[in-house]
């Protein structure tokens, strides 16, 4: 038996996979998120997003995995601003430490995707020199010994793994030109490795649920300029401000989309990539959501909105034909490169008057209050044109134009040349007006 909500779940799940589909992944994974029942999670959702034909580099940290070992030895960790002061001993820790979460990352992904038709296929794993550092030298009169930063990455040899099918698997450390080896930061790793890959996305998973705010609030969007108006305003936790700069530079370093989700949570990578809402604090250069002029590329999209009611007989029919030559008269509001809503807008400048026909909305955005913005973009659309008064015709929304301020009317009311359109159609449509002035 269908089951309702798997075909909705599936349906909107569809245009993100084919999206994604030959697209550069780089997951940056906390080293808090590095023990079972949480690795086995994400490894076998990894396994999913391979299967799909996604092209993934993980980066995994290894701090917690290094304080362990610190802790039997009876040593206490040092910091500074953050980072790990590493000697000598520290750093041989690192290396242990980095070595058993490999082999735990490799032994979670040979699992592969549960009762898989292909359980015997092994998701193939690289690993390499991928990265070469450099010191982090001397910070506020404090040798940072063999804590180092990101000189390069190799993007050339991930990328050859990546074609050949594998998943690219890189640890915190690097070796410097000198053939000295350092211990470096998931983080910086994985905004390098994104840039220098011209990855689609930079995944961070984490113990929170995304970035917070000052008062701990989860920030589920977040454009480069509202990113860097928090962190120069000193609205982020202090805890998660290198992260935070980490993914405004990546989508100032065109890495479309930089997100923040926490692992503890089972599922969260696939509803952060696969659904409308998502889960976690999601980064971009822009804007997530935006109205703009529909072009001849968006007439797909309308069409696929508005033949629904057109069937169902709540819109006027209008084919293809109509909206290729009056497409200019549409705005489209997109959330996350997705269409989710369209409106038109028809002026009568000599009567001082605009028409606002096609209002809609898709069925699985329709309580996100797009329906609203449509309608506030095209009041002020119909104001900035000095235009007097806007109205629309409907046979069944008619409550929803009373409720945002419109007003019945009259046929006499109408511009001219719709009036008589008006008394030549069958629809008897009910009339609403909005004066402007």
């Amino acid at each position: 038996m269908t089951t309702p909500n798997f075909v909705k779940d599936f349906r909107e799940a569809a245009p993100y996979i084919d999206y994604l589909r030959g697209k550069t992944l780089v997951i940056g994974i906390a080293s808090s998120m590095l023990e079972n029942p949480v690795l086995h999670s994400l490894a076998s959702d990894i396994n999913l997003l391979a299967s799909l034909g996604v092209k993934i580099v993980l980066v995994h940290g290894s701090r917690r995995q290094i304080n362990a070992l610190s802790e039997t030895a009876g040593i206490v960790p040092q910091y500074h601003g953050g980072r790990r002061i590493t000697d000598e001993a520290t750093l041989i820790r690192a290396k242990q430490a980095c070595g058993m979460i490999r082999f735990d990352i490799e032994a979670a992904l040979a699992v592969g995707i549960a009762h898989s038709p292909q359980r015997g296929k092994r998701l193939r794993i690289a690993c390499g020199n991928f990265v070469s550092a450099r010191p982090f030298g001397i910070i506020d009169g404090i040798d940072m010994g063999y804590t180092g930063r990101v000189r390069k990455i190799d993007a050339d040899a991930i990328q050859q793994r990546l074609d050949a099918g594998a998943v690219a698997l890189i640890s915190p450390l690097g070796a410097s030109l000198s053939g000295k080896t350092f211990n470096l930061s998931m983080a910086d790793i994985a905004e390098a490795a994104a840039i220098a890959l011209k990855a689609e996305k930079l995944i961070f998973v984490v113990e929170p649920e995304g970035i917070m705010d000052e008062d701990g609030l989860l920030i589920p969007n977040l454009s480069a300029n509202e990113a860097r108006g928090l962190l120069e305003n000193g609205r982020i936790q202090p805890n998660q401000r290198r992260l935070v700069q980490s993914a405004l530079t990546a989508v100032e370093n065109q890495v479309q989309r930089v997100h923040v989700l926490s692992g503890l949570e089972d599922g969260s990578l696939m509803s952060e990539l696969f659904t409308r809402e998502g889960t976690g604090t999601s980064f971009s250069q822009a804007p997530f959501m935006s109205i703009r002029q529909a072009g001849s590329s968006d007439i797909a999209d309308i069409i696929s909105l508005i033949r629904p009611l057109e069937e169902a007989g709540i819109l006027l029919k209008r084919s293809r034909e109509y909206l290729e030559n009056h497409i200019r008269e549409f705005f489209v509001l997109e959330h996350d490169r997705q269409i989710y809503g369209c409106v038109a807008l028809k002026m009568f400048e000599e009567e001082q008057a605009a028409e606002l026909a096609c209002l809609v909305v898709s069925p699985n955005a329709q309580d996100g209050g797009y329906g609203e913005l449509l309608l506030e973009h095209v009041v002020r659309e119909t104001r900035a044109r000095r235009l007097h008064k806007l109205f629309a015709l409907s046979t069944h929304t008619g409550d929803w134009f009373i409720e945002r301020g419109f007003q019945t009317a009259s046929p006499e009311e109408l511009p001219n040349e719709r009036r008589q359109e008006y008394e030549e159609s069958k629809r008897r449509s009910k009339i609403f007006m909005m004066p402007l002035e």
